[in-house]
């Protein structure tokens, strides 16, 4: 067994023994008291106090090291509240939670302050040592106000400049109450004391009543703090602003985390000349550049510095005319810059047109949106107009211009005769999937959209199909050039729209009322369209408002890109088709599990092409891309379809006995014998029902069934996590739960359902964590066991001992309901009685029940007999 579960019995032992016998066990099982103490486990009451009235100091040392959370919290604090120092460090120390790890600490150093003379303290490897080495935050806050000088003037060092004003001046009282006015003066002179701390400490050293003077000092600044004059717990907020000298010293000190202070009023000639002295570091320019009133020069070696600026920093224009955004690695941070600078007016558009290089980055990195850019933008269009060359020669201009965007207009503008009469550079066919447009062809895409409506319509035209399907796909063109693009290529033009995977649900609506079977074909292939929909394709439906009689036809490309897919959610549409290709396609790549599915694909053959070609399909022997020479339709399916067939009415036949295999009755058929163990191996089986007879289960039928014939018990668990699931059927499947949890619970589809109390009854507990059996909780809650059955049935007595002391201190602690809280007393108040009639008084005979308890097989009421017995 291994140890936690023996500290978990040893629990259960001490908590039935109760107080009368603890002091004169814990001789007898001294090492496993030892053990107990420091582990995790929960300590009966009475364990604690004779553990403190004891005083055995290896007991205690024991308690403090305890690896343990929350559940120790009182046992822990009233340790450090004994002001001991040889148990300081292990609970300063502890791995305890940090929810609660820093009001153990101030226990500890509060405790110190009535026996800070022990020199035990002080001792190597004691509490004042480690405090001395340490470092962390978190380790060092609650010694601010430590009843030892030497270790709050290390605190101030470390992290004063994360102290505000009131928790330096606690640092101070402390120093004066504990080591007197020379400490208190030495400690003003550390570098992170606040100025107006220092202030307050050499007033305090000239006073007759330094003490009172600190107080008064601290309260007016905890006020001060209330009143939002300052931030709590910040430096900014509460400690004066550095200047002069001052502010040059913090600035060169500043570093990620560690000295941070507020800037007030400053000198700005005194920092750029400290600057050209010696350049700032990046994080000093930083803060500096987040001034409104930052000079340029500041700003730029900011920038120069990190390539980003604080979000209130000023704009200088040269940030964009000094930087080489030739370079890729630049284009964000240039899109940064002019998206911030437009927005908030630092940037005139003009003047960035007219200024900043190259084109190509420039215009490929503005703010591009919903509005036009403006006048500007209109004014370099204006020179373009809807004359083709001269926008073909600006695309063929762009990847290698090198100068500003107005210069790029104007050469476009000059060169236009060299590109007259020419089409597009070139030219690309849309592509499936389609992806996003290249830098080059995305910038011009994004001008397109800039111009007025009639240029736009007077360069359609001359576009590709590439740059027709990108309009189309990203950006939205108007229903007018819609139209026009349409009534150049034909409506077949939209289906490049049809090409991402991400498209709209309400795009691909649009889509469909085309009723065109290209766009058809490519909606099918490249965009998530809903499971109707692809039935509804497969099946030639109409989806426009113009109704028609004839089915639209499939397109070849269809049918061979369902060929070639071997995606589940493409081919089960294929039972709506009627097609005999498809269904041929479909039988040889996938498995129809449900004998509606099977009947559905050949009632729609049958309806569209005739008996015939469902003949042919039964007797067919060559399915594409199947291997193996079985049929994929079972025996039992061919029987019924051969008797429709030599039926007068076999539709009729056909249509009767698909009804029968979709409803309650032909489900319930289905999911019986393809039941798993778990719940996980029958949730495809799930799965496959509703794919192929629709969404929703026959809960009223599912509930007679399993009245008439209980179903599988992994049937019940998939049922049972439903949300629908009927109340009846759902307490059934938790009760087949625990069958399946359980380890001796032969998992077979039929034969006996034993009940948990059956179970526990003939075989020992499933293996779990002692502290709490899932197994027995869950019995406990379905009403199916009781404490009193797991004491006096359960084995083995271990698990059984354990799981009663972890609801008994659940039923004393938690009390989550009253019901549940009593039978948890009224077994341990049995088992009392048990052990009382069993072992008495005699601690002897407790010390061999709990010795023998790890390893007996047997009940609670066997062990103590046995015990007795030996005893005896």
């Amino acid at each position: 067994m291994v140890t936690h579960e023996r500290d978990a019995l040893v629990s259960a032992a001490f908590q039935l023994a109760g107080p009368s016998l603890t002091s004169v066990l814990m001789p007898r099982l001294r090492q496993e008291t030892l053990a107990l103490l420091g582990s995790g486990e929960r300590l009966p009451a009475h364990l604690v106090d004779e553990v403190f009235a004891s005083g055995d100091r290896e007991l205690l040392e024991a308690l403090a090291g305890a690896r343990a959370g929350a559940e120790r919290q009182a046992e822990l604090l009233r340790l450090a509240e004994l002001g001991d120092p040889g148990l300081a460090k292990a609970l300063y120390t502890g791995p305890l939670p940090g929810s609660w790890r820093q009001q153990l600490r101030s226990a500890v150093l509060g405790a110190a302050v009535a026996h800070s003379a022990d020199p035990g303290w002080r001792a190597p490897g004691g509490l004042v040592e480690f405090l001395l080495s340490a470092t962390a935050s978190s380790e060092l806050l609650p010694a601010l106000e430590a009843p030892f000088p030497e270790v709050v003037r290390h605190v101030i060092e470390k992290i004063g400049t994360t102290l505000d004003t009131p928790q330096q001046l606690r640092a101070c009282r402390a120093t004066l109450t504990h080591g007197g006015v020379a400490e208190l003066a030495a400690l003003a002179e550390l570098p992170f004391v606040h100025s107006a701390v220092a202030e307050v400490v050499h007033r305090a050293e000239a006073a007759q009543d330094p003490a009172a003077m600190l107080e008064t000092a601290e309260r007016q600044a905890a006020e001060e703090a209330s009143r939002g004059e300052a931030a709590a717990g910040e430096t900014e907020g509460t400690a004066p602003a550095p200047t002069g000298d001052e502010l040059v010293r913090r600035l060169r000190e500043l570093k990620p985390g560690y000295g941070s202070f507020p800037l007030g009023g400053v000198d700005w000639e005194l920092l750029l000349a400290e600057h050209k002295r010696e350049s700032f570091p990046w994080l000093s320019l930083t803060l500096l550049a987040s001034r409104a009133d930052c000079p340029d020069e500041l700003v730029l070696a900011a920038y120069r510095r990190s390539e980003r600026l604080p979000d209130t920093s000023p704009l200088p224009f040269q940030l964009l005319t000094e930087t080489d955004w030739k370079d890729g690695y630049h284009h964000d941070r240039l899109a940064q810059l002019l998206r911030r600078g437009l927005r908030e007016g630092a940037y005139p558009l003009d003047r960035v047109l007219a200024e900043v290089r190259p084109a190509s980055r420039v215009l490929a990195s503005l703010p591009y949106g919903k509005e036009p850019l403006g006048p500007a933008m209109a004014t370099l269009l204006e020179t373009l107009g809807d004359d083709f060359a001269a926008w073909r020669a600006l695309y063929s201009l762009l990847p290698r211009f090198t100068g500003s965007s107005a210069e790029l207009f104007a050469a476009s503008v000059e060169q236009k005769a060299k590109h007259r009469g020419k089409g597009w550079p070139r030219p690309l066919e849309a592509e499936y999937p389609v992806k996003r447009p290249p830098g080059l062809r995305e910038t011009f895409l994004r001008l397109f959209r800039e111009a007025t409506e009639e240029v736009q319509t007077a360069l359609a035209p001359h576009l590709d199909r590439r740059c027709v399907q990108h309009l189309l796909v990203y950006h939205q063109p108007s229903p007018a050039l819609r139209d026009v693009f349409v009534s150049l290529h034909g409506a077949a033009v939209l289906a490049s729209a049809a090409s991402d995977w991400e498209l709209p649900a309400e795009k691909i609506e649009e889509l469909l009322i085309h009723d065109d079977p290209e766009i058809n074909t490519k909606l099918y292939v490249y965009t998530p369209l809903t499971d109707e929909q692809r039935r509804g394709i497969l099946a030639g439906r109409r989806f426009g408002p113009v109704p028609g009689t004839e089915p639209l036809p499939i397109t070849d490309e269809l049918i061979e890109e369902i060929r070639i897919s071997g995606r589940r959610h493409w081919l089960l549409p294929v039972c709506d088709s009627g097609d005999p290709r498809l269904a041929r396609i479909l039988l040889g790549k996938i498995k129809l599990h449900t004998l509606a599915g099977q009947l559905h694909l050949l009632v729609r053959v049958w309806e569209r092409h005739g008996p015939e070609e469902v003949r042919g399909l039964l007797e067919e022997t060559d399915f594409p891309e199947r291997r193996a020479r079985k049929h994929p339709l079972p025996p039992a399916t061919h029987e019924i379809v051969r008797g429709a067939l030599e039926s007068a009415d076999g539709l009729a036949v056909m249509r009767a006995e698909l009804a029968r295999a979709r409803g309650p009755e032909g489900q319930v058929a289905f999911l019986r014998p393809q039941s798993g163990e778990t719940s996980v191996s029958v949730e495809p089986v799930l799965e496959r029902l509703a794919e192929e007879t629709g969404p929703g289960l026959p809960w009223a039928e599912l509930a007679r069934e399993h009245e008439r014939d209980p179903l599988p018990d992994g049937l019940l668990m998939a049922l049972a996590e439903k949300g629908n699931c009927p109340e009846e059927l759902r307490a059934a499947g938790h009760v087949a739960q625990l069958r399946l949890e359980h380890d001796a619970h032969p998992h077979k589809s039929t034969g006996p359902r034993p009940s948990p109390l059956d179970l526990m009854r003939h075989h020992p507990l499933p293996l779990m964590p002692l502290r709490r059996n899932r197994w027995l909780d869950k019995a406990a809650a379905l009403g199916m066991l009781t404490p009193l059955d797991v004491l006096y049935e359960a084995k083995p007595a271990g698990l059984a001992a354990a799981y009663l002391a972890y609801r008994h201190h659940g039923a004393r602690q938690d009390a989550p309901d009253p019901a549940a809280d009593e039978a948890a007393l009224a077994a341990s108040r049995k088992a009392l009685e048990l052990a009382t009639t069993h072992l008495g008084e005699d601690p002897e005979a407790w010390a061999l029940a709990l010795r023998l308890l790890p390893d007996f097989t047997g009940t609670l009421p066997e062990l103590l007999t046995t015990a007795a017995a030996i005893v005896s």
